[in-house]
Formats: structure tokens, sequence, C-alpha cells
């Protein structure tokens, strides 16, 4: 396969994911925007949810935004800012969606678990009132993250990447490859070192859940509990949601983090990189509707309007 047919084969991917993560999410929002307008109320885990998944919305929308503009040869200065600044949202939203999912898995490992713990204790009583302030610092601490990147440290330039030659395909080597690559590097590590405490905060947390969930587990078998009790069946399901959530959140983290810095001067690694990081919270989003009967029921109505639609 030549370069131009694989380009056209990623492209391909790219849209089709991120419209399918686009989807998704926006069902998730939509669900809990009707369940909030027919209750006047909505919990606090579907709010959690639901700001999870316009940021994902969105990171998903500006990432096939970014994958556009590398496509051009785009030299000026209008588009540069405008690229730039995609990046810069880019990296608000990739620091946004860490931290909305670390205070998920807190939401859930302090409604779950059952540990003694003073200060579980007084997350237990107050995490409903906590959890708009956890996500507006959440916001808060990701634009302050994202500042670096936006003050022009941010090595991650698709100018370098979109510097191509559409006739020889050759990426051009004109500009101070030294000090790109001496960018890149600080980019990298940069990104990597800013998304460590959300990451470390959710596998701690998750961890614990795991834990504990796991431990509750035992103790229904040992007293003598079913393997089918639906209370065992619901635990082992919530290990499973669990364990795929940590395990996916692993990859966003470590591909979104590292690769997209590492593929300097790699158009072609540059947009692999941006598929497998779209992937994770497409996957998860996917996982949600489909082990929950509400989101499923409003994803069918959904797809019958616009079956309904296309077909006027």
């Amino acid at each position: 396969m030549d370069v131009i047919s694989l380009w056209f084969v990623l492209a391909y991917v790219l849209y089709a994911e991120c419209i399918a993560g686009v989807i998704v999410n926006v069902i998730i929002v939509t669900a809990n925007i009707i369940k909030w307008k027919t209750m006047k109320s909505l919990n606090t885990g579907d709010k959690i949810l639901s700001s999870l998944a316009t940021s994902i919305c969105l990171y998903l929308s500006v990432s096939f935004l970014i994958y556009l503009s590398s496509i051009f040869h785009l030299q000026d200065d209008k588009d540069q800012l405008f690229i730039f600044s995609l990046l810069f949202v880019s990296t608000f939203l990739h620091f946004t969606n860490l931290w909305f999912a670390t205070v998920l898995c807190v939401f859930y490992c302090v409604k779950i678990t059952s540990y003694s713990w003073k200060f579980f204790i007084f997350l237990k009583t107050k995490i409903s009132t906590l959890v708009p302030w956890f996500l507006l610092a959440s916001m808060v601490i990701s634009i302050s993250s994202s500042l670096p990147f936006g003050l022009g440290y941010n090595g991650i330039q698709v100018q370098n990447l979109t510097n191509v030659s559409m006739g020889n395909m050759n990426i051009s080597r004109d500009m101070e490859y030294e000090d790109q690559l001496q960018s890149y590097e600080k980019s990298k590590y940069l990104l990597l070192i800013i998304s460590c405490p959300p990451f470390v905060v959710f596998c701690v947390v998750g961890f614990l859940l795991l834990h504990s969930l796991w431990m509750h587990i035992r103790r229904m078998k040992s007293s003598g509990s079913g393997f089918r009790s639906p209370n065992l069946e619901s635990h082992f399901k919530a290990v499973k949601s669990m364990g795929l959530f940590l395990v996916l959140e692993t990859v966003y983290f470590l591909v979104a983090s590292y690769s997209y810095a590492a593929c300097h001067g790699n158009i072609t690694g540059y947009w692999i990189a941006i598929i497998v990081t779209c992937s994770p919270p497409v996957l998860h989003s996917l996982y949600i509707i489909s082990s929950n009967n509400e989101l499923k029921k409003t994803f069918v109505s959904m797809f019958h309007v616009l079956k309904c639609c296309a077909q006027v």
C-alpha cells in the first residue's frame, strides 16, 4: 500500500471514529437532559457523566479539525494561528478528559466502597455538594496546565506536520530541525508530567474501588450466597466495568500524553496516534450505552428518528 492510499484509509478510519464518538456521547448528554427535564433534577453521577461526554465530544471534533488542517499546505499567518488555537484547545480538552474521568472514578469509589477512613466518611456525606466544585476545579487546573503550550511552548506543532509538498509527499526539512526536535522533546515530557497527577489519582482510586468490590464478592461467596445471586452478579458487573475503564484510561493516557509529541516529523505516525487516542473514549462511551437500559432506549429512539428523517 502506497503512502497516499494509507492516508486515505487513515482518513476514513478517523472520520468514522470521530462521527461514532460524537454520536454516542451526544446520546448520553441528550438522555441526561431528557431525564433532567422529566424529573426536574439529575443525580450527581449523571452530571459527571454528562460533563465527561461533552468534553469528549469537543475533543473528538477538535481532533478531526486538526487532522483536516494537517492535510493542507497552510502557510498563511491566520491559518497558522487557527491551527495553533486548535492545538491549545485540544490540549485543554485532553487535561479536562483526564480530570473529569478521575472525578467520575472518585465518585464511584466513594459511593460504592465501605472504607472506614475518616476522609472517606467525610466524602460520603459531602460528595454531592463537592462534585460541582471538583468539576470547576478540574477545568481551572486544565486551563492552567494548558497555558505553557498556549504561550508558545507547545512542541506539537501541526505547522511542522503540514509543511508537506503534495507534489513529492516529502516533509520539508528547510526549518531548523534541531530546534524542532528539542521543542518536541520538551513538550513530550511536559505533557506527560502534567498528565500524571489526574492519572495517578485515577489509578489509586480505581484500585481501591476494585479491591473493595472484590473483597465484598469474596465475603458474599464465603457466606453462602449463590454464584447466580443478583447482588453477586451486579458486583461482578461493577468489577468488569471498572476494570475496562481503567484499561481504556491507561491506553488514553499513554498515547495522548506521549505519542503525539513523539511522532515529530512523521505525519502518518501522528494520524495513527490521533486514531488510537480517540479510541478509548469512544469505546468507553459505547460500553456505557450498552450497559444502561435508559441510554439504550434513547439510542433506539434517536436511531428511529434519524431513519425517518432519512426516508423523507
